[in-house]
């Protein structure tokens, strides 16, 4: 084969002539206040300020426009390419009050002035011709008549292809009635709704660096106010789909760089792993970019080592999973895990989290990274394409991790500016790591090292395309030895996660049945019967984060509803199916390969799984394995006085507690994409 492609499924600043090295720098502060339109249409229409940018010929030339930049809405500037892409971009800031940008190394940077006065900022890149390039900027920020009312995040850069989302906000604390949208410039897209306040789309095909400008109008009970925000196209090609000679055929390659660029393998990391046009025959060699755990010696690697294998789309991101590993990696198990690894690419569009046999590299969504809101707002909202997948289906299969009869996850709704700690970060990125670093150390097994290491010369794509050939991956060993029995599941688990169409007989079972299957087969998740290597992936991942962290998994069946999962009755479910002894064999096989640090012994502590109360709500069996007892309905009674009334009965206390123990009703939308990775 040619290389093997495995997603593992769990996101006119350019009329310019083709001048050589020429390129358009530009300053935005967006719209004013007032009305503004309230056109929804996206067609574009004149822009309340011209553009009139155009790339001069002779020596690059730099123009700047200001539109109207004011205290409390979001202010930007950005840099076009009009003859062909730029590279190694950096903004530093030159003079004026000091702000933040967290995408300093993107054609568009962006911040929120809180005072008015003169931003200066310097942009130093590469040119298409490879010259070092330097252009300066300044931004007069002004205080407007009113305070600001509404503003959009964010201006932003992004390939052609990729998707991007923009969203309005309320600075003032009203509630918002209503936002139109309307485009003002650039080729026309198709806006569609994210929620209410949000939209997104798909950057169109350009022939140069391209700008399309929104303007969102924001309608309060006190009125109405309205910004502008500009999304930068960048005009970059990417590799052709149906066409196997491409590692990324079909696929969008956003722009990232390496976190550490003083890193032993920052000059070939982005190159090597996430360039757009990576062919199987020009793949990275282990001579050129090693695994980690060829250059660890295999022993425990140090975070050093790590991070200079980080490669991200904003800064940000590397900082935050480097203070992850500092301080949730206390026992080592991630870096062991990466060192089958060659880099940790963390992207803002990357959607969702993978991992690539053919570079040896595992690719997160920052959605997982993101602490303060700042952070969230350089991230793609685009949705997982896996959703529409279980249509027509008349079950559900839903999951959770369990800590004691809490959720370990909280959902986050991302119209709220709000922010986390680093333990919200560790249980979105925990079960994300041992799962795609579980298909890492399946594809190239710690024990193969030694003989990676006598070949230099050869790329991963032909060690790994070899080893799948010959049917010696660790996920090929445990199915010959204690394969899934169900073939209803093995054909159902294609329509859920691999877009396969249902037939008649699937979408006439029920939850009870298929429940009843499940339970009979050996599976720890339904999310096995994706693949042999999801299969895999999954019991070590549960194995790992209920003997590491002491957090369950639950898995359910409920019979399919548009509305809350959380009221739904469970036909068939347990928590901590991954202790079942059944399991332990093709468990134990796993491990020995992909984590063979740890002793067989361990996975003998595994807890029995409890089983769920068929016929309560899938909310209700979160305490398990019984409601509540005396002793604590008579403390909740205490604590709530005002509902002793309403809660006479015993049931009902237990119910309403188990209420009281959910995080927020936000859970509910979460709920709705469980089994989403």
């Amino acid at each position: 084969m040619k290389y093997i492609k495995h997603e593992i499924l769990r996101r006119p600043l350019a009329r310019c002539t083709a001048l050589a090295a020429s390129l358009v720098l530009l300053g935005c502060g967006g719209g004013g206040g007032g009305a503004g339109s309230s056109s929804t249409t996206t067609t574009p229409t004149t822009p309340t300020t011209p553009v009139n940018l155009v790339c001069s010929a002779g020596t690059p030339s730099a123009q700047v426009l200001i539109d109207g930049p004011l205290v409390g809405k979001q202010a930007a500037a950005a840099i076009a390419g009009c003859s062909g892409p730029i590279s190694k971009l950096q903004w530093t800031q030159t003079s004026g009050p000091t702000v933040s940008l967290l995408s300093a190394q993107t054609q568009v940077i962006h911040f929120e002035p809180t005072v008015a006065g003169d931003y200066g900022f310097r942009v130093s890149y590469t040119d298409v011709a490879g010259a070092a390039q330097t252009r300066d900027v300044t931004l007069n920020i002004t205080a407007p008549t009113t305070p600001a009312k509404a503003i959009v995040r964010n201006h932003q850069a992004v390939r052609m292809g990729g998707k991007v989302s923009i969203r309005a906000w309320s600075t003032s604390g009203e509630a918002v009635q209503n936002v139109s949208w309307a485009q003002l410039e650039g080729p026309t897209v198709d806006l569609q709704t994210v929620d209410s306040l949000a939209r997104q789309f798909v950057a169109p095909t350009v022939t140069q660096d391209t700008l399309l400008r929104f303007r969102a109008t924001v309608q309060m009970a006190s009125g109405t106010d309205s910004q502008e925000v500009i999304v930068l196209v960048e005009k970059q090609d990417q590799a052709p789909a149906n066409n196997n000679t491409y590692i990324w055929s079909g696929d969008h390659v956003s722009r990232v760089h390496a976190y550490r660029p003083a890193g032993s393998y920052a000059s070939v990391l982005v190159g090597c792993v996430y360039e757009p046009l990576l062919t199987a025959g020009n793949a990275c060699t282990v001579g050129r970019l090693p695994l980690l755990g060829q250059e660890s010696g295999g022993t425990l690697p140090t975070i050093e080592q790590v991070m200079n294998r980080v490669v991200v789309s904003h800064d940000w991101q590397g900082a935050n999973f480097e203070r992850f590993l500092q301080q949730q990696d206390t026992r080592g198990d991630f870096r062991r895990m990466l060192m089958s690894t060659t880099a940790v690419v963390i992207g803002s569009h990357v959607r969702p989290s993978f991992y690539q046999p053919a570079t040896g590299a595992i690719y997160l969504d920052a959605d997982n990274v993101w602490m303060t809101p700042a952070e969230r707002d350089t991230i793609d909202e685009a949705p997982d394409y896996r959703a529409a997948y279980t249509v027509g289906l008349q079950f559900q299969d839903i999951w959770r991790y369990a800590k004691g009869s809490d959720y370990y996850s909280a959902f986050f709704d991302p119209a709220l500016r709000v922010t986390r700690t680093m333990a919200d970060v560790e249980a979105d990125l925990a079960p994300l790591l041992y799962h795609e670093l579980s298909h890492a150390n399946d594809f190239i097994a710690p024990e193969t090292y030694a003989s990676l290491n006598q070949q230099p010369g050869i790329n991963l794509n032909t060690f790994v395309g070899n080893r799948y050939n010959q049917g010696v991956l660790v996920s090929d060993l445990m199915k010959q030895a204690y394969p899934l029995t169900s073939s209803e599941l093995q054909s159902l688990g294609q329509v859920k996660f691999q877009g396969a169409t249902a037939t008649t007989a699937q979408k006439a079972y029920t939850a009870t049945q298929v429940g009843a299957l499940f339970a009979a087969d050996l599976a720890s998740d339904m999310y096995a019967y994706s693949s042999r290597f999801e299969d895999l992936a999954m019991t070590v991942e549960e194995s790992l984060m209920s003997l590491r962290l002491g957090i369950a998994r639950d898995t359910a069946f409920v019979p399919r509803t548009d509305t809350a999962i959380v009221t739904s009755d469970v036909r068939w479910g347990q928590r901590g199916r991954i202790g079942d002894p059944r399991l332990r064999a093709r468990l134990k096989l796993a491990a020995a390969k992909v984590v063979p640090w740890m002793a067989a012994a361990d996975f003998d502590k595994l807890p029995a799984p409890l089983q769920m109360r068929v016929g309560d709500s899938w909310r209700g069996n979160l305490v398990l394995p019984a409601p509540l007892t005396a002793s604590s309905v008579v403390k909740l009674k205490a604590q709530q006085a005002d509902l002793r009334a309403e809660y006479e009965e015993a049931g009902r206390l237990a119910q309403w507690a188990r209420r009281a123990q959910e995080r927020d009703e936000a859970h509910q939308r979460v709920e709705r994409r469980l089994g989403q990775r």
